[in-house]
Protein backbone atom coordinates (compact mmCIF):
# COMPACT_ATOMS: atom_id res chain seq x y z
CA UNK A 1 0.00 0.00 0.00
CA UNK A 2 1.48 3.52 -1.21
CA UNK A 3 1.94 5.69 1.86
CA UNK A 4 0.18 8.94 1.49
CA UNK A 5 0.05 12.26 3.11
CA UNK A 6 -2.64 14.05 4.22
CA UNK A 7 -1.69 17.48 5.01
CA UNK A 8 -0.91 19.48 1.32
CA UNK A 9 1.73 21.48 3.19
CA UNK A 10 3.61 18.96 4.33
CA UNK A 11 3.60 16.86 1.07
CA UNK A 12 4.98 19.64 -0.72
CA UNK A 13 7.64 20.64 1.80
CA UNK A 14 8.43 16.54 1.28
CA UNK A 15 8.61 16.82 -2.39
CA UNK A 16 10.64 19.78 -2.18
CA UNK A 17 13.01 18.60 -0.11
CA UNK A 18 13.42 14.93 -2.29
CA UNK A 19 13.59 17.61 -5.19
CA UNK A 20 16.49 19.08 -4.30
CA UNK A 21 18.25 15.60 -2.56
CA UNK A 22 17.98 14.44 -6.18
CA UNK A 23 19.68 17.37 -7.64
CA UNK A 24 22.74 16.51 -5.08
CA UNK A 25 22.92 13.45 -6.07
CA UNK A 26 22.33 13.48 -9.91
CA UNK A 27 26.15 15.40 -9.89
CA UNK A 28 27.48 12.49 -8.49
CA UNK A 29 26.16 9.70 -10.94
CA UNK A 30 27.31 12.20 -13.51
CA UNK A 31 30.86 12.21 -12.38
CA UNK A 32 31.00 7.97 -11.79
CA UNK A 33 29.79 7.99 -15.66
CA UNK A 34 32.26 10.16 -16.98
CA UNK A 35 34.47 8.35 -14.99
CA UNK A 36 34.12 5.28 -16.40
CA UNK A 37 34.05 6.51 -20.20
CA UNK A 38 37.55 7.87 -19.26
CA UNK A 39 38.82 4.56 -17.68
CA UNK A 40 37.65 2.62 -20.94
CA UNK A 41 38.97 5.13 -23.39
CA UNK A 42 42.36 5.69 -21.81
CA UNK A 43 42.95 2.05 -20.48
CA UNK A 44 41.02 -0.32 -22.38
CA UNK A 45 40.98 1.04 -25.97
CA UNK A 46 44.15 3.54 -26.29
CA UNK A 47 46.77 1.85 -24.10
CA UNK A 48 45.69 -2.20 -23.91
CA UNK A 49 44.12 -2.10 -27.52
CA UNK A 50 45.78 0.08 -29.64
CA UNK A 51 49.74 0.85 -27.97
CA UNK A 52 50.17 -2.92 -26.50
CA UNK A 53 48.20 -5.29 -28.66
CA UNK A 54 48.48 -3.41 -31.92
CA UNK A 55 51.57 -0.66 -31.08
CA UNK A 56 49.65 2.05 -33.05
CA UNK A 57 50.72 4.89 -31.48
CA UNK A 58 49.47 7.75 -34.29
CA UNK A 59 45.87 6.67 -33.34
CA UNK A 60 46.17 6.49 -29.62
CA UNK A 61 47.84 10.03 -29.20
CA UNK A 62 45.33 11.59 -30.78
CA UNK A 63 42.54 10.50 -28.99
CA UNK A 64 43.92 11.09 -25.77
CA UNK A 65 45.09 14.80 -26.29
CA UNK A 66 41.39 15.69 -28.23
CA UNK A 67 39.70 13.64 -25.19
CA UNK A 68 41.73 15.49 -22.15
CA UNK A 69 41.61 18.65 -23.84
CA UNK A 70 37.70 18.39 -24.08
CA UNK A 71 37.86 16.68 -20.80
CA UNK A 72 39.43 19.45 -19.11
CA UNK A 73 36.90 22.27 -20.48
CA UNK A 74 33.62 20.30 -19.61
CA UNK A 75 34.81 19.22 -15.77
CA UNK A 76 36.01 23.07 -15.05
CA UNK A 77 32.72 24.13 -16.56
CA UNK A 78 30.89 21.71 -14.58
CA UNK A 79 32.41 22.05 -11.72
CA UNK A 80 32.08 26.08 -11.72
CA UNK A 81 28.14 25.40 -12.68
CA UNK A 82 27.91 22.83 -9.75
CA UNK A 83 29.74 24.90 -7.41
CA UNK A 84 27.55 28.36 -8.02
CA UNK A 85 24.25 26.21 -7.91
CA UNK A 86 25.15 24.40 -4.52
CA UNK A 87 26.31 27.72 -2.89
CA UNK A 88 25.22 30.70 -4.39
CA UNK A 89 22.02 30.00 -6.58
CA UNK A 90 19.75 32.48 -8.10
CA UNK A 91 17.30 32.87 -5.07
CA UNK A 92 15.14 35.90 -4.37
CA UNK A 93 15.44 36.41 -0.79
CA UNK A 94 12.57 35.54 0.86
CA UNK A 95 9.95 37.95 3.14
CA UNK A 96 9.43 38.17 6.79
CA UNK A 97 6.28 36.48 7.34
CA UNK A 98 7.48 33.53 4.56
CA UNK A 99 10.97 33.30 6.94
CA UNK A 100 8.53 33.43 9.82
CA UNK A 101 5.63 30.74 8.15
CA UNK A 102 8.28 28.48 7.14
CA UNK A 103 9.68 27.79 10.53
CA UNK A 104 6.56 27.85 12.73
CA UNK A 105 5.53 25.22 9.80
CA UNK A 106 8.07 22.86 10.40
CA UNK A 107 8.02 22.62 13.65
CA UNK A 108 4.04 22.08 14.20
CA UNK A 109 3.29 21.35 10.05
CA UNK A 110 0.20 24.12 10.53
CA UNK A 111 1.14 25.21 6.94
CA UNK A 112 -1.80 26.52 4.80
CA UNK A 113 -1.69 25.77 1.57
CA UNK A 114 -0.62 28.90 -1.37
CA UNK A 115 -2.25 29.01 -4.47
CA UNK A 116 -0.25 29.95 -7.71
CA UNK A 117 1.56 28.50 -10.74
CA UNK A 118 4.78 29.56 -11.98
CA UNK A 119 4.96 32.76 -11.27
CA UNK A 120 2.62 32.96 -7.98
CA UNK A 121 -0.40 34.19 -7.06
CA UNK A 122 -1.70 38.11 -7.23
CA UNK A 123 -0.57 39.59 -4.23
CA UNK A 124 -4.05 41.17 -3.93
CA UNK A 125 -5.32 37.17 -3.15
CA UNK A 126 -6.10 36.27 0.09
CA UNK A 127 -5.06 32.63 1.70
CA UNK A 128 -6.46 29.74 0.71
CA UNK A 129 -8.56 29.94 3.67
CA UNK A 130 -10.50 33.07 3.22
CA UNK A 131 -9.65 34.23 6.92
CA UNK A 132 -11.14 37.78 6.80
CA UNK A 133 -11.45 38.39 10.57
CA UNK A 134 -8.31 39.88 11.48
CA UNK A 135 -8.24 43.30 9.93
CA UNK A 136 -4.47 43.29 9.46
CA UNK A 137 -2.49 44.57 6.04
CA UNK A 138 -0.96 41.70 4.21
CA UNK A 139 2.77 42.98 3.26
CA UNK A 140 1.84 43.59 -0.32
CA UNK A 141 -0.53 45.79 1.16
CA UNK A 142 1.87 47.86 3.20
CA UNK A 143 2.48 51.26 1.54
CA UNK A 144 5.96 50.64 3.67
CA UNK A 145 6.48 47.54 2.72
CA UNK A 146 10.29 46.96 2.30
CA UNK A 147 11.66 46.51 -0.73
CA UNK A 148 9.58 48.73 -3.11
CA UNK A 149 12.41 50.72 -2.60
CA UNK A 150 14.63 48.76 -4.86
CA UNK A 151 11.91 49.20 -7.65
CA UNK A 152 11.11 52.80 -7.81
CA UNK A 153 14.44 54.03 -7.50
CA UNK A 154 15.20 51.70 -11.03
CA UNK A 155 13.85 54.12 -14.19
CA UNK A 156 11.66 51.05 -15.44
CA UNK A 157 10.25 48.25 -14.07
CA UNK A 158 8.03 45.35 -14.72
CA UNK A 159 4.64 45.67 -12.71
CA UNK A 160 1.00 44.95 -12.67
CA UNK A 161 -1.73 46.85 -13.88
CA UNK A 162 -2.18 48.90 -10.66
CA UNK A 163 1.71 50.03 -10.89
CA UNK A 164 2.89 47.92 -8.24
CA UNK A 165 5.42 45.09 -9.11
CA UNK A 166 4.71 41.37 -9.44
CA UNK A 167 4.23 40.13 -5.43
CA UNK A 168 4.92 36.53 -4.65
CA UNK A 169 2.84 34.88 -1.98
CA UNK A 170 4.59 32.11 -1.52
CA UNK A 171 8.19 33.88 -0.75
CA UNK A 172 5.66 37.22 0.28
CA UNK A 173 8.41 39.26 -1.24
CA UNK A 174 8.05 41.32 -4.31
CA UNK A 175 9.30 39.62 -7.77
CA UNK A 176 12.47 41.41 -9.75
CA UNK A 177 12.12 41.78 -13.06
CA UNK A 178 12.51 38.60 -15.27
CA UNK A 179 12.15 36.42 -11.53
CA UNK A 180 9.48 33.47 -11.44
CA UNK A 181 8.41 30.88 -8.41
CA UNK A 182 10.15 27.57 -8.65
CA UNK A 183 7.66 25.16 -7.06
CA UNK A 184 10.57 22.82 -7.49
CA UNK A 185 12.70 24.27 -5.22
CA UNK A 186 9.97 26.43 -3.46
CA UNK A 187 11.85 29.79 -3.89
CA UNK A 188 11.50 32.79 -6.86
CA UNK A 189 14.49 32.48 -8.95
CA UNK A 190 16.18 35.33 -10.80
CA UNK A 191 15.77 35.37 -14.47
CA UNK A 192 14.47 31.47 -14.06
CA UNK A 193 15.28 29.48 -16.74
CA UNK A 194 14.53 25.94 -15.27
CA UNK A 195 15.11 23.49 -12.43
CA UNK A 196 17.90 20.79 -13.60
CA UNK A 197 18.10 17.91 -11.23
CA UNK A 198 21.58 16.74 -13.55
CA UNK A 199 23.26 20.03 -12.33
CA UNK A 200 22.18 20.70 -8.66
CA UNK A 201 19.23 22.78 -8.78
CA UNK A 202 17.98 25.72 -10.24
CA UNK A 203 19.36 27.34 -13.46
CA UNK A 204 19.28 31.25 -13.50
CA UNK A 205 20.74 34.53 -13.85
CA UNK A 206 24.10 33.48 -12.41
CA UNK A 207 24.61 30.13 -13.53
CA UNK A 208 22.79 30.15 -17.08
CA UNK A 209 26.29 30.93 -18.89
CA UNK A 210 27.81 28.13 -17.44
CA UNK A 211 25.11 25.67 -18.00
CA UNK A 212 25.15 26.85 -22.11
CA UNK A 213 29.38 25.92 -21.84
CA UNK A 214 28.79 22.81 -19.84
CA UNK A 215 26.14 21.76 -22.58
CA UNK A 216 28.15 22.71 -25.27
CA UNK A 217 31.54 21.21 -24.13
CA UNK A 218 29.43 17.69 -22.69
CA UNK A 219 28.34 17.57 -26.20
CA UNK A 220 31.79 17.88 -27.99
CA UNK A 221 33.24 15.44 -25.15
CA UNK A 222 30.61 13.05 -26.25
CA UNK A 223 30.77 13.55 -29.92
CA UNK A 224 34.11 12.84 -29.50
CA UNK A 225 33.26 9.44 -28.05
CA UNK A 226 30.73 8.17 -30.09
CA UNK A 227 32.78 8.65 -32.75
CA UNK A 228 35.90 6.70 -31.96
CA UNK A 229 33.65 3.94 -29.93
CA UNK A 230 32.01 3.40 -32.89
CA UNK A 231 34.90 3.15 -35.39
CA UNK A 232 36.95 0.45 -33.11
CA UNK A 233 33.44 -1.47 -32.62
CA UNK A 234 32.97 -0.93 -36.25
CA UNK A 235 36.62 -2.55 -36.77
CA UNK A 236 36.32 -5.31 -34.08
CA UNK A 237 32.81 -6.31 -35.66
CA UNK A 238 34.84 -6.57 -39.23
CA UNK A 239 37.90 -8.46 -38.29
CA UNK A 240 37.35 -12.28 -37.97
CA UNK A 241 40.13 -12.35 -34.95
CA UNK A 242 38.25 -10.03 -32.51
CA UNK A 243 35.59 -9.63 -30.24
CA UNK A 244 33.53 -6.93 -29.77
CA UNK A 245 34.94 -5.39 -26.47
CA UNK A 246 31.31 -5.08 -24.82
CA UNK A 247 32.81 -2.07 -22.47
CA UNK A 248 32.82 -0.07 -26.01
CA UNK A 249 29.46 -1.07 -26.87
CA UNK A 250 27.91 0.19 -23.58
CA UNK A 251 30.06 3.78 -23.75
CA UNK A 252 28.93 3.74 -27.09
CA UNK A 253 25.37 3.79 -26.11
CA UNK A 254 25.97 6.57 -23.35
CA UNK A 255 27.72 8.69 -25.59
CA UNK A 256 24.99 8.59 -27.88
CA UNK A 257 22.24 9.36 -25.47
CA UNK A 258 23.81 12.09 -23.64
CA UNK A 259 25.32 13.82 -27.12
CA UNK A 260 21.61 13.97 -28.04
CA UNK A 261 20.65 15.46 -25.31
CA UNK A 262 23.18 18.02 -24.16
CA UNK A 263 23.56 19.36 -27.97
CA UNK A 264 19.97 19.82 -27.77
CA UNK A 265 20.09 21.70 -24.90
CA UNK A 266 23.15 23.73 -25.66
CA UNK A 267 21.41 24.55 -29.04
CA UNK A 268 17.86 25.73 -27.63
CA UNK A 269 19.55 27.89 -25.10
CA UNK A 270 21.78 29.50 -27.32
CA UNK A 271 19.42 30.26 -29.29
CA UNK A 272 16.98 31.60 -26.62
CA UNK A 273 19.99 33.42 -25.66
CA UNK A 274 20.23 35.39 -29.29
CA UNK A 275 16.38 36.39 -28.37
CA UNK A 276 17.25 37.33 -24.58
CA UNK A 277 14.77 34.73 -22.92
CA UNK A 278 14.65 32.12 -21.13
CA UNK A 279 12.50 28.89 -20.84
CA UNK A 280 10.10 30.64 -18.86
CA UNK A 281 9.67 33.50 -20.52
CA UNK A 282 9.42 31.50 -24.34
CA UNK A 283 6.52 29.65 -22.62
CA UNK A 284 4.16 32.30 -23.46
CA UNK A 285 5.68 34.85 -25.39
CA UNK A 286 3.40 34.42 -28.43
CA UNK A 287 0.95 35.79 -26.10
CA UNK A 288 2.21 37.73 -23.49
CA UNK A 289 2.00 41.82 -22.96
CA UNK A 290 4.30 42.79 -20.73
CA UNK A 291 3.11 46.29 -18.29
CA UNK A 292 6.36 48.39 -17.11
CA UNK A 293 6.13 51.10 -14.56
CA UNK A 294 8.44 54.20 -16.65
CA UNK A 295 9.71 56.90 -14.94
CA UNK A 296 7.52 59.82 -16.39
CA UNK A 297 9.49 63.21 -16.78
CA UNK A 298 8.05 66.51 -15.65
CA UNK A 299 5.31 68.73 -17.04
CA UNK A 300 7.07 71.32 -18.42
CA UNK A 301 9.16 68.08 -20.38
CA UNK A 302 6.19 66.78 -21.55
CA UNK A 303 4.87 69.55 -22.80
CA UNK A 304 7.92 70.58 -25.04
CA UNK A 305 7.52 66.93 -26.51
CA UNK A 306 3.95 66.67 -27.08
CA UNK A 307 1.42 68.81 -25.65
CA UNK A 308 -1.51 66.89 -26.72
CA UNK A 309 -0.40 63.70 -24.38
CA UNK A 310 0.99 65.88 -21.76
CA UNK A 311 -2.66 67.25 -21.64
CA UNK A 312 -4.41 64.29 -22.11
CA UNK A 313 -1.69 61.60 -21.00
CA UNK A 314 -3.29 57.57 -22.00
CA UNK A 315 -1.90 56.04 -19.48
CA UNK A 316 -2.16 55.32 -15.81
CA UNK A 317 0.19 56.88 -13.36
CA UNK A 318 1.49 55.90 -9.71
CA UNK A 319 3.87 57.66 -7.45
CA UNK A 320 6.51 56.37 -5.63
CA UNK A 321 6.98 56.13 -1.77
CA UNK A 322 3.34 54.74 -1.54
CA UNK A 323 1.17 55.92 1.72
CA UNK A 324 0.92 59.54 2.25
CA UNK A 325 -2.39 58.90 3.64
CA UNK A 326 -4.08 61.62 2.11
CA UNK A 327 -7.81 60.73 1.32
CA UNK A 328 -9.58 62.59 -1.68
CA UNK A 329 -11.24 65.96 -1.71
CA UNK A 330 -14.96 66.00 -0.65
CA UNK A 331 -17.05 66.41 -3.70
CA UNK A 332 -13.73 66.68 -6.14
CA UNK A 333 -14.45 66.16 -9.83
CA UNK A 334 -11.99 65.11 -12.38
CA UNK A 335 -11.76 67.46 -15.10
CA UNK A 336 -12.79 65.98 -18.47
CA UNK A 337 -9.87 64.62 -20.61
CA UNK A 338 -7.36 64.46 -17.74
CA UNK A 339 -6.96 61.09 -16.09
CA UNK A 340 -7.07 60.40 -12.40
CA UNK A 341 -3.73 59.74 -11.05
CA UNK A 342 -4.38 56.56 -9.01
CA UNK A 343 -2.77 53.55 -7.22
CA UNK A 344 -4.24 50.48 -5.77
CA UNK A 345 -6.55 51.11 -2.81
CA UNK A 346 -4.90 48.60 -0.48
CA UNK A 347 -8.56 46.81 0.49
CA UNK A 348 -9.88 46.29 -3.16
CA UNK A 349 -6.85 46.47 -5.31
CA UNK A 350 -7.86 49.01 -7.98
CA UNK A 351 -6.95 48.01 -11.71
CA UNK A 352 -7.18 50.01 -14.55
CA UNK A 353 -8.65 48.42 -17.48
CA UNK A 354 -5.99 46.84 -19.46
CA UNK A 355 -8.05 47.18 -23.07
CA UNK A 356 -8.09 51.27 -22.29
CA UNK A 357 -5.56 52.71 -20.45
CA UNK A 358 -7.10 55.64 -19.90
CA UNK A 359 -8.30 56.50 -16.75
CA UNK A 360 -10.95 59.22 -15.77
CA UNK A 361 -11.56 59.79 -12.34
CA UNK A 362 -15.60 59.61 -10.97
CA UNK A 363 -16.68 61.83 -8.50
CA UNK A 364 -17.53 60.01 -5.37
CA UNK A 365 -19.68 60.62 -2.26
CA UNK A 366 -18.50 60.97 1.01
CA UNK A 367 -22.56 59.24 1.31
CA UNK A 368 -20.66 56.18 -0.08
CA UNK A 369 -17.90 56.04 3.13
CA UNK A 370 -18.32 54.17 6.26
CA UNK A 371 -16.85 55.82 9.23
CA UNK A 372 -16.43 52.72 10.85
CA UNK A 373 -14.17 51.58 7.90
CA UNK A 374 -12.28 54.38 7.02
CA UNK A 375 -10.29 54.15 3.96
CA UNK A 376 -7.05 53.13 3.99
CA UNK A 377 -3.59 54.61 3.18
CA UNK A 378 -3.49 55.51 -0.78
CA UNK A 379 -0.65 57.78 -2.34
CA UNK A 380 -0.20 61.48 -2.61
CA UNK A 381 -1.00 60.67 -6.62
CA UNK A 382 -4.82 60.68 -5.48
CA UNK A 383 -4.63 64.21 -4.61
CA UNK A 384 -5.67 66.12 -7.78
CA UNK A 385 -4.45 69.81 -6.05
CA UNK A 386 -1.16 68.32 -5.25
CA UNK A 387 1.72 68.37 -7.64
CA UNK A 388 1.61 70.32 -11.39
CA UNK A 389 0.52 67.33 -12.92
CA UNK A 390 -1.96 69.01 -15.37
CA UNK A 391 -1.73 72.54 -16.73
CA UNK A 392 -2.23 74.93 -14.85
CA UNK A 393 -4.59 76.55 -17.52
CA UNK A 394 -7.17 73.73 -16.80
CA UNK A 395 -6.83 73.28 -12.98
CA UNK A 396 -9.88 74.86 -10.46
CA UNK A 397 -9.43 78.24 -10.27
CA UNK A 398 -9.93 79.16 -6.51
CA UNK A 399 -13.10 80.56 -6.69
CA UNK A 400 -14.51 76.96 -7.78
CA UNK A 401 -12.44 75.14 -5.11
CA UNK A 402 -13.80 77.22 -2.30
CA UNK A 403 -17.38 76.57 -3.84
CA UNK A 404 -16.27 73.09 -3.74
CA UNK A 405 -15.47 73.34 -0.15
CA UNK A 406 -18.38 75.15 0.63
CA UNK A 407 -21.41 72.85 -0.72
CA UNK A 408 -19.63 70.22 0.64
CA UNK A 409 -20.57 68.22 4.20
CA UNK A 410 -17.49 66.40 5.46
CA UNK A 411 -17.94 63.84 8.06
CA UNK A 412 -16.20 63.75 11.05
CA UNK A 413 -13.03 61.74 11.67
CA UNK A 414 -12.21 63.26 7.88
CA UNK A 415 -9.58 66.01 6.93
CA UNK A 416 -11.39 69.08 4.79
CA UNK A 417 -9.75 70.11 1.59
CA UNK A 418 -8.34 73.45 3.19
CA UNK A 419 -6.68 70.76 5.75
CA UNK A 420 -5.84 68.09 2.67
CA UNK A 421 -3.95 71.30 1.05
CA UNK A 422 -2.84 72.59 4.18
CA UNK A 423 -0.73 68.94 5.03
CA UNK A 424 0.68 68.81 1.32
CA UNK A 425 1.99 72.22 1.52
CA UNK A 426 4.10 71.09 4.83
CA UNK A 427 6.06 68.71 2.41
CA UNK A 428 9.59 69.58 1.86
CA UNK A 429 11.15 70.26 -1.13
CA UNK A 430 13.26 66.85 -0.19
CA UNK A 431 9.84 65.25 0.21
CA UNK A 432 9.06 66.12 -3.15
CA UNK A 433 12.39 65.45 -4.61
CA UNK A 434 12.37 61.80 -3.42
CA UNK A 435 8.64 61.10 -4.74
CA UNK A 436 8.62 59.47 -8.51
CA UNK A 437 5.78 59.09 -10.80
CA UNK A 438 5.36 56.34 -13.21
CA UNK A 439 3.28 55.62 -16.18
CA UNK A 440 2.06 52.40 -16.45
CA UNK A 441 2.62 51.73 -19.92
CA UNK A 442 2.11 48.10 -21.95
CA UNK A 443 3.91 47.16 -24.79
CA UNK A 444 2.79 47.80 -27.90
CA UNK A 445 2.25 44.36 -29.59
CA UNK A 446 1.99 40.52 -28.65
CA UNK A 447 5.37 39.09 -27.73
CA UNK A 448 7.66 42.15 -27.65
CA UNK A 449 10.55 41.34 -25.30
CA UNK A 450 11.69 44.57 -23.39
CA UNK A 451 15.12 43.03 -22.64
CA UNK A 452 15.86 42.43 -26.48
CA UNK A 453 19.05 44.57 -27.57
CA UNK A 454 18.42 44.74 -30.58
CA UNK A 455 20.66 42.24 -32.06
CA UNK A 456 21.77 38.44 -31.48
CA UNK A 457 25.23 39.56 -30.43
CA UNK A 458 24.22 42.17 -27.67
CA UNK A 459 21.84 39.40 -26.36
CA UNK A 460 24.28 37.35 -26.22
CA UNK A 461 26.63 39.31 -24.95
CA UNK A 462 24.20 39.99 -21.90
CA UNK A 463 24.68 36.32 -21.10
CA UNK A 464 28.13 34.77 -22.34
CA UNK A 465 30.32 38.16 -21.87
CA UNK A 466 31.82 41.33 -23.58
CA UNK A 467 34.48 39.54 -25.20
CA UNK A 468 34.75 36.20 -27.10
CA UNK A 469 37.51 34.90 -24.28
CA UNK A 470 34.92 34.77 -21.85
CA UNK A 471 32.32 32.95 -24.26
CA UNK A 472 34.55 29.95 -23.78
CA UNK A 473 36.03 29.97 -20.59
CA UNK A 474 33.77 29.60 -17.19
CA UNK A 475 35.63 31.95 -15.10
CA UNK A 476 33.58 35.54 -14.85
CA UNK A 477 29.54 35.29 -14.37
CA UNK A 478 27.28 37.26 -16.73
CA UNK A 479 27.53 41.03 -17.14
CA UNK A 480 23.29 40.61 -16.65
CA UNK A 481 24.23 39.84 -12.94
CA UNK A 482 25.11 43.51 -12.52
CA UNK A 483 22.20 45.44 -11.03
CA UNK A 484 23.82 48.71 -10.69
CA UNK A 485 21.98 50.54 -13.87
CA UNK A 486 19.50 53.25 -12.17
CA UNK A 487 17.45 52.13 -16.04
CA UNK A 488 16.18 49.45 -15.04
CA UNK A 489 16.91 45.84 -13.31
CA UNK A 490 18.17 44.18 -16.21
CA UNK A 491 19.68 46.53 -19.61
CA UNK A 492 15.97 46.88 -22.02
CA UNK A 493 16.09 47.47 -25.30
CA UNK A 494 14.49 49.17 -28.33
CA UNK A 495 11.23 48.39 -28.17
CA UNK A 496 11.00 50.19 -24.28
CA UNK A 497 11.85 53.30 -26.61
CA UNK A 498 9.30 52.81 -28.58
CA UNK A 499 6.24 52.67 -25.91
CA UNK A 500 8.31 55.82 -24.46
CA UNK A 501 7.85 57.91 -27.57
CA UNK A 502 4.43 56.58 -28.35
CA UNK A 503 3.78 57.58 -24.33
CA UNK A 504 5.06 61.23 -24.85
CA UNK A 505 8.13 60.57 -22.60
CA UNK A 506 10.76 61.06 -25.50
CA UNK A 507 11.08 63.13 -28.40
CA UNK A 508 10.44 61.22 -31.70
CA UNK A 509 13.80 61.65 -33.91
CA UNK A 510 12.29 59.14 -36.76
CA UNK A 511 12.33 62.12 -39.57
CA UNK A 512 15.71 63.01 -38.23
CA UNK A 513 17.49 59.68 -38.59
CA UNK A 514 15.76 58.60 -41.54
CA UNK A 515 17.69 61.80 -43.32
CA UNK A 516 20.85 60.89 -41.67
CA UNK A 517 20.85 56.95 -42.55
CA UNK A 518 23.85 55.64 -44.45
CA UNK A 519 23.96 56.01 -48.18
CA UNK A 520 23.76 51.75 -48.30
CA UNK A 521 20.78 51.88 -46.25
CA UNK A 522 18.99 54.00 -48.20
CA UNK A 523 20.24 51.90 -51.41
CA UNK A 524 18.96 49.03 -49.73
CA UNK A 525 15.26 50.94 -49.08
CA UNK A 526 14.82 52.13 -52.57
CA UNK A 527 15.59 48.53 -53.48
CA UNK A 528 12.25 47.28 -51.36
CA UNK A 529 10.65 50.35 -52.76
CA UNK A 530 11.13 49.06 -56.46
CA UNK A 531 10.00 45.23 -55.76
CA UNK A 532 7.14 46.28 -53.64
CA UNK A 533 6.60 48.49 -57.25
CA UNK A 534 6.96 45.40 -59.02
CA UNK A 535 4.84 43.60 -56.71
CA UNK A 536 1.93 46.07 -57.47
CA UNK A 537 2.50 45.75 -61.54
CA UNK A 538 2.17 42.02 -61.21
CA UNK A 539 -0.44 42.06 -59.24
CA UNK A 540 -1.91 44.34 -62.09
CA UNK A 541 -1.36 41.95 -64.65
CA UNK A 542 -2.44 39.57 -62.70
CA UNK A 543 -5.81 40.85 -61.56
CA UNK A 544 -5.50 41.87 -58.54
CA UNK A 545 -5.70 45.88 -58.52
CA UNK A 546 -4.37 47.83 -55.07
CA UNK A 547 -6.46 50.33 -53.09
CA UNK A 548 -5.35 54.02 -54.66
CA UNK A 549 -7.01 57.15 -54.74
CA UNK A 550 -9.84 57.75 -56.95
CA UNK A 551 -9.06 61.18 -58.07
CA UNK A 552 -5.84 60.40 -58.69
CA UNK A 553 -6.80 57.55 -61.58
CA UNK A 554 -9.18 60.10 -63.00
CA UNK A 555 -6.25 62.36 -63.37
CA UNK A 556 -3.72 59.92 -64.73
CA UNK A 557 -6.00 58.75 -67.39
CA UNK A 558 -6.32 61.98 -68.90
CA UNK A 559 -2.30 62.80 -69.45
CA UNK A 560 -0.58 61.50 -72.19
CA UNK A 561 1.12 58.54 -72.01
CA UNK A 562 4.46 59.90 -71.04
CA UNK A 563 3.12 61.95 -68.23
CA UNK A 564 2.49 59.44 -66.64
CA UNK A 565 5.33 57.09 -66.77
CA UNK A 566 6.78 60.26 -64.83
CA UNK A 567 3.74 61.10 -62.44
CA UNK A 568 4.14 57.01 -61.40
CA UNK A 569 7.33 56.80 -60.85
CA UNK A 570 7.34 60.62 -58.95
CA UNK A 571 4.23 58.81 -57.10
CA UNK A 572 6.47 55.61 -56.20
CA UNK A 573 9.34 57.91 -54.93
CA UNK A 574 8.02 61.26 -54.09
CA UNK A 575 5.90 59.93 -50.84
CA UNK A 576 9.32 57.64 -49.29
Amino acid sequence: MAFQVKDPAKAQRMNIAANLWVARIIPVILAGVVGYATYVLVVILCINYLLVKHENKSAAVPILVIYFVLFLFMAASFLRLVYITTFYPPLVPLGPSAIHKRKTSSRNGGEKKLRGGIGGSEYGSRDSSGDTSRNVASPQDDPDSPGLELFYTKDVFVCELDGKPKWCSYCANWKPDRAHHCSTSGRCILKMDHFCPWVGGPVGENNMKFFIQFNAYTALYCLHLLVVMANYVAIQKSSKDERVNAELVVILGLAAFFFSFTAGMAGSSIHLAMWNLTQVEDLGSKTRIHTLAVIKPCYDRLVQINPDLASQPPYAEITYPLGAGIPPPPNCSQQPGIPSIKTNSHAGQWRPSPVAPMLESKAQPWSDFNPSNPPTAITSSDATTSFPLVPSAQQQTSSQANAVVGTSTVPSGFPSVVETASRQEKLSARDLKAMRTFGILSMQDVGQNPWDLGSALLNVKSVMGNSILEWFLPIRRSPCCNHESTESYYAIGPYVENVRRAAGFVKDHGSQNASQNPPRRRRKHRRRKSRSGREQDSDQINGIVPNRDVEMDKLKKGRPQGSTEGGSTGNGEGRS
